[in-house]
């Protein structure tokens, strides 16, 4: 038992030897369960390989577990589902063989042969040596696919080196606690500010609205094959999420995929694979528009997940300040690895399709000077500006159209 933390730190599943057979459990809190997904840690490294795998649902909250299925290393082998993405091999749940004493007939009938299992390649302590300090940075996330799986079945497959690596990870991680955005946001955010759902619905006011929240409505039309207002759409919630996941593994395009991280916050409550799938995004994605788009999603489904972004948004109300204009001032904080956290700003207008030209987003620095500026033009839809800040920082963020401002002093 010793050994187990070890495993669990990089890889799902506990493996488990009874007599000449064995098994791996492979535990899941999907509410509504599909597919049984194996790591392909558990199928490839020939020390690791099993005869069987068995799909488990657990409730920790209410402390109960549940036996799917089952599945043969034959059948995941040569009939799974590989995920290139996730390095996974998946066995639809209608595939899996529900009676476990099936299996235990068949081990008494003909007992499970010796796996063949291809060898993977080997490296030396000085190449392990090296990978364990690169791995050994603080992430929120197992490092299982940050470096080719050659070398990660051949560090992981030994025990002396894997158990070196969990004890690097487990002293960064007690060095540096992770951020709670959402309880640190709410502590100096006055009345006012809002989630951008809270925003689309109106909150009592029909005539409030944001133009970029148009395209999650036509994914959810899409997805509906029509956009009829009484679309039941949110009769299948569970099958238009196992639509979006497939969709943002399979597409590249950022206009697509865009609309879908968000409507996935929306609607991927309790799922499990749809957070593993959003913090993935964030650590692999290179583009900054779907990394804070995954985070802010991810913070939706899981507030408390390391990785958890936030966005605000604050009505400002300019009848009397800017000339009878209303702006939506949104804020988003995303927790970056090295401990800090990215400030995007944005500002859109609320009943036209673009801003008053010569509207200035400033960020201002405790000594009241100006280090990040942007001004709207005459056919502006937004203005934004982005920037990292460490804990501790304090700046001043202001509105400002001819004579007329509005300024919020942000402490992180």
């Amino acid at each position: 038992m010793g050994d187990l933390p070890s495993f669990w730190d990089v890889v799902n599943g506990t493996a488990v030897e009874l007599n000449q057979m064995r098994l791996v459990l492979i535990p899941s809190e999907e509410i509504n369960f599909t597919a049984l997904r194996v790591p392909r840690e558990w199928v490839d490294i020939p020390e690791w390989a099993s005869h069987y795998y068995v799909a488990m649902q657990l409730n920790l909250e209410e402390c109960w577990l549940q036996v799917w299925g089952y599945t043969t290393y034959q059948q995941l082998r040569d009939h799974g589902n590989y995920d290139i993405i996730d390095e996974t091999y998946a066995v639809d749940a209608v595939d899996l063989i529900e009676d476990l004493n099936v299996m235990w007939v068949t081990e008494e009938l003909a007992p499970s042969p010796k796996l063949l299992v291809k060898p993977m390649p080997r490296f030396s302590s000085d190449e392990a040596t090296t990978l364990i300090k690169q791995l050994s940075q603080e992430t929120p996330y197992s490092p299982r696919l940050d470096i080719p799986f050659a070398k990660w079945q051949a560090l992981v497959s030994n025990s002396k080196w894997r158990k070196e690596l969990y004890k690097q990870r487990s002293l960064v991680y007690s060095r540096k606690p992770s951020i709670n955005l959402l309880s640190w946001l709410d502590n100096f955010l006055e009345a006012g500010w809002q989630t951008v759902e809270e925003i689309r619905s109106g909150n009592g006011n029909p005539n409030l609205t944001l133009a970029y929240r148009s395209q999650p409505t036509r994914l959810k039309d899409s997805l509906n094959g029509n956009s009829s207002a009484s679309s039941p759409f949110t009769e299948n919630i569970p099958e238009a999420v196992t639509a979006i996941i497939k969709l943002l593994k399979t597409n590249s395009s950022k206009q697509t995929n865009l609309p879908a991280i968000e409507l996935l916050g929306e609607i991927g409550h309790s799922n499990l694979e749809a957070i593993a799938l959003l913090a993935e995004m964030i650590n692999t994605t290179d583009d900054h528009d779907l990394r804070r788009q995954a985070a802010v999603s991810l913070g939706k489904l899981d507030p408390n997940h390391p990785q958890a972004g936030i966005r605000r948004v604050k009505i400002i109300d300019l009848e009397m300040q800017l000339n009878g204009s209303k702006v939506a001032f949104m804020v988003t904080f995303i927790p970056e690895a090295d401990g800090g956290i990215n400030v995007h700003l944005r500002v859109y207008p609320t009943k036209s399709k673009y801003l008053k030209p010569n509207l200035e987003l400033l960020v201002l620095d405790q000594q009241g000077q100006i280090f990040l500026s942007a001004q709207s033009r005459s056919a502006d839809n937004w203005i934004q500006l982005e920037f990292n800040g460490e804990r501790g920082d304090r700046f001043i963020v202001k509105l400002v159209l001819g004579d007329a401002s509005f300024s919020k002093e942000f402490f992180l």
